[in-house]
């Protein structure tokens, strides 16, 4: 920094103007003038290095005055041999790379000693002094320019090249700089600025724009103050405006890293307390544009006090030499919104070994913290819907056996009424078993669901009756239905099964004074935005279907329990916890979500989103594939070959004879009870404990009617796969399952033919006499 201030003061020295140069803010005189010394009868030693002090204070002091309303400054020197002597100088700052300096300027000497003083000789010495810079200076008067050898070689110009001259030169700025030119600020200073400090670009000769450092003074007229002359130097400082750039555009990438990361950072002094918190931080706080900008202790303050009290101990631990990592805090900010930090702290250590400050980091993780309890969340309810599915399952099999054998002892007791009596009691229990599994499966979504597009305004308005019957004359019930709803695909029964349950839980928490349930519809166009929260749902068209009460409400820490098998918040004898959960299930399993807002004392209201249905609606009277085979199998069943009116199993008994039906199933007990059942319908029934063994069968006999296998076995072959096998081997082979609803069903049978009939277990002697008939009365694969 010495060197650039001393060439500055050489070329004061050079024009043989007055000038001090003071450094700030300590003021020591580090430069001056031969005009100064000669007009103070000093040498050198008297005043350089030496500090400048309050007026009259010491042998050298100064002070601010106004002349005809300027400032200025008046500086006593008293030499060592000599009376004092006053001057009043013009004073200007200046800086260079974070110096800063005050420079006290005078008047020149006279017209003939500033020639003098630039000689050419002169002019040459100093360039070769001043490690750099290049000479040049331009006389308005006579309108001659001079530039030392060096600014030839410094932009490649010949000297009587006319782009040298002080106009030519101005016209080889860079279009961006020219209001930073020295031609441009010689134009627009005011009166009394005579130094001028710049940075711009220059076109050398090969075409390349320079960057250049420009210091010029200016000598001006006694009588109007007109300049007359102007002398100046110049270095290239290509390199360093490069290296400026570079850390402009690190401190640009920092900052949109800091951003995009939500990252701020805060330091702070051990010794002092003093602190600082990042533009950044002070962002993330919501304290941007606070009137002061906060520190430490005021971001200290919006720490939850749990977690304030850990962050002070990991601070004073981190000035003691230790550094912190990953310390999560709860931050409320003035909105009173709250927001997660991970905060890391680490020492700076000086030469000794100690603490001088401490450097924290401060990351927003409110985001991830969302999502990583959203994950949790989702991964409870998956494991939770897989143990209530395998569970149900495993029911469903023993209700199947329970079921099968009563219905089986039922036959023969047929004549004892106080037998059939008992056995259509256990038979009543065990039917409220397999609906409370059907529940279970529900919540766990591995129900086969039977989809058709339904208009949901129709839907809502065709249970309405029924919707006032179980709400009871407490509760005023209001259908909003938006006209132009969109259609979408669900199952039918499912639906109205969950409005039925939200109505009643609705019912029961508007009890005993009662209250107004609302169902509306609407369109819904959702972004990705409004399913943050929600892991596998996609941006796109809903239907909502809203059920909005003016009951109790639901406590904020139940919310999320609410969809859990078996969490009630109601008394023991008032339902199974399981209705809430069949919804949730239901709507996951048909691509949508549920959403639940509730205020305690005011009311709920729950949200159901179902995907549009996107399939192009066909004109009146055409039918889709779909209801198209719903068409055949109504012919098929109505066929001579089956009466019509009677019971199915007498129909069936006038198909059974000669057929023969072949069971797989891994269950000892389910293939025992399902055989005897189709035994006692009249077919001739062969047994499979697999699929392999299935198949086997399939390839040694050609007699088999129909296949009736379960979906999940053991032996390394599912049902579909059997199925799949089998129809190669035997095209017209007639298929049936047996559904547990176990995991993955539903997706092993997409792939099956449409005629392929599903008995869903535990199932009755009519249910499967119902399949049977069915299956046997649908055309064959082609």
């Amino acid at each position: 920094m010495q060197s650039n201030i001393q060439d500055l003061v050489k070329a004061f020295e050079l024009a043989n103007i007055e000038m001090l140069a003071l450094s700030s803010p300590d003021a020591v005189i580090v430069g001056a003038t031969t005009a100064t010394l000669r007009k103070w009868n000093c040498q050198f030693s008297d005043i350089v290095t030496k500090r400048m002090v309050k007026f009259g204070a010491g042998p050298l002091s100064a002070r601010y005055i106004d002349v005809k309303g300027e400032q200025r400054v008046e500086v006593a020197f008293t030499p060592p041999l000599g009376s004092q002597l006053k001057s009043t100088l013009t004073p200007q700052q200046w800086s260079e790379a974070g110096q800063s300096y005050m420079l006290l300027i005078g008047q020149h000497i006279s017209a003939e000693e500033a020639e003098n003083a630039i000689s050419g000789e002169k002019r040459l010495q100093l360039a070769m002094r001043s490690g750099g810079y290049a000479l040049w200076d331009h006389n308005f008067d006579s309108g001659e320019t001079y530039v030392s050898q060096e600014f030839q070689d410094m932009f490649g110009y010949d000297e009587n090249d006319r782009r040298l001259d002080f106009y030519g030169f101005a016209q080889l700025v860079h279009p961006e700089d020219q209001p930073n030119s020295i031609d441009a600020l010689l134009r627009a200073a005011p009166f009394g600025q005579d130094v001028f400090q710049t940075r711009y670009r220059v076109k050398s000769k090969s075409g390349a724009y320079i960057w250049i450092e420009s210091v010029a003074s200016v000598i001006r007229d006694h009588n109007n103050g007109r300049i007359t002359k102007c002398v100046g130097l110049c270095r290239d400082v290509q390199e360093q405006m490069h290296s400026l750039e570079r850390l402009k555009t690190s401190e640009r990438t920092l900052k949109r890293t800091q951003s995009a990361t939500q990252l701020g950072t805060f330091s702070v002094r051990v010794d002092s307390g003093v602190s600082r918190l990042s533009a950044e931080l002070a962002a993330l706080i919501d304290m941007a544009n606070a009137m002061v900008h906060p520190n430490l202790k005021k971001f200290i303050s919006m720490i939850e006090t749990g977690d304030r009290e850990r962050f002070l101990e990991a601070l004073e631990l981190a000035k003691l030499g230790k550094p912190i990592k990953n310390l999560d805090t709860t931050v409320k900010l003035k909105s009173g919104e709250t927001t997660f930090f991970q905060i890391t702290m680490d020492p700076e250590l000086n030469a000794a070994g100690g603490v001088d400050s401490v450097f924290g980091t401060c990351q927003n993780v409110t985001e991830r913290k969302s999502l990583e309890r959203k994950f949790h969340q989702a991964q409870k309810m998956e494991a939770v819907g897989q143990l209530t599915g395998g569970i149900a399952h495993d029911f469903n099999n023993l209700l199947m056996v329970v079921m099968g054998n009563l219905q089986l002892v039922e036959q023969l007791v047929k004549n004892d009424e106080r037998a059939t009596k008992r056995i259509r009691a256990a038979m009543d229990a065990a039917e409220k078993g397999s609906d409370l599994t059907r529940r279970m499966l529900a919540f766990s979504r591995q129900q086969t669901l039977q989809n058709k597009e339904v208009g949901v305004n129709e839907l809502i308005l065709s249970i309405q009756d029924m919707l006032r019957q179980a709400l009871t004359a407490i509760v005023e019930l209001r259908i909003v239905p938006n006209e132009s709803v969109w259609p979408i695909k669900a199952d039918v029964t499912m639906l109205e099964t969950a409005i039925l349950n939200l109505a009643i839980n609705a019912r029961d928490a508007m009890k005993p004074k009662g209250g107004t349930l609302t169902i509306e519809t609407r369109n819904r166009v959702l972004d990705a935005s409004y399913w943050k929260d929600v892991e596998d749902m996609a941006p796109g068209e809903y239907i909502e279907i809203a059920v909005t009460d003016t009951g109790t409400g639901i406590a904020p820490e139940n919310i999320e329990k609410v969809f859990q098998p078996f969490f009630t918040t109601k008394g023991p004898e008032a339902g199974s916890g399981l209705g809430l959960s069949m919804i949730y299930g239901f709507v996951k399993q048909s691509g949508g979500h549920v959403k639940i807002y509730s205020e305690v004392g005011h009311g709920t209201s729950v949200k159901l989103y179902l995907p549009r249905l996107k399939e192009k609606l066909l004109a009146p009277g055409v039918q889709r594939p779909s209801e198209m085979q719903e068409t055949l199998k109504q012919e098929l069943e109505h066929a001579p070959i089956v009466v019509a009116g009677q019971n199915p199993e007498t129909d069936l008994a006038t198909r059974a004879r000669r057929m023969t039906v072949l069971i797989v199933e891994d269950n000892d007990s389910v293939r025992e009870v399902a055989s005897a059942m189709i035994e006692d319908m009249g077919f001739t029934v062969v047994n499979a404990s697999n699929g392999p063994d299935g198949l086997k069968c399939i390839e040694q006999r050609d007699d088999f009617d129909l296949v009736i296998s379960d979906v999940i076995m053991a032996g390394g072959m599912t049902g579909p796969e059997l199925a799949r096998a089998a129809l190669k081997l035997r095209p017209e082979l007639r298929f049936m399952f047996m559904s547990g609803y176990a995991p993955g069903s539903v997706r092993q049978m997409q792939d099956l033919p449409e005629q392929v009939e599903v008995v869903n277990k535990p199932f009755t002697r009519r249910d499967l006499s119902e399949k049977i008939l069915k299956a046997l009365a649908l055309p064959v694969a082609a």
